[in-house]
């Protein structure tokens, strides 16, 4: 589990780090470069946390809520003519969308595990 956990919280980091040097190969400036170099940030941001902290469950859902802004910015930003920024978007996007989604539910059993359940702080009255 937890092996295979690591190696797909590194194969977001590598997609967020394409993401953010996309513009090297797409030559594309502008609102669209900015955007996506700041969403690789944040996926790159995100999968480190993923990397250091596997039990934090809300650093996945972010990751794959990104990821669905990162498949969403070509329509959003209308540069989907410019095909090589679409596509490493779109790529990329779904790795993030991929990794989040299936480490979830291991991110939450560990969370559980390391978390302890909190006392109520309710009093039962007779």
């Amino acid at each position: 589990m937890r092996g295979t956990r690591r190696l797909a919280d590194w194969t977001a980091l590598i997609a967020g780090c394409a993401v953010v040097v996309s513009y090297a190969w797409h030559g594309m400036l502008g609102v669209g470069m900015a955007a996506l170099f700041l969403v690789g940030i944040l996926t790159v941001f995100l999968a480190c946390l993923s990397i250091i902290h596997p039990e934090l469950f809300v650093t996945e859902i972010a990751l794959a809520v990104t990821g669905l802004l990162l498949i969403a910015t070509p329509w959003l930003l209308s540069f989907t003519g410019n095909a090589p920024a679409s596509w490493t978007a779109w790529i990329c996007g779904t790795i993030a969308v991929v990794v989040g989604a299936a480490n979830l539910p291991d991110a939450m059993a560990l969370y559980r595990r390391i978390v302890p359940p909190q006392p109520s702080s309710r009093r039962l009255t007779s």
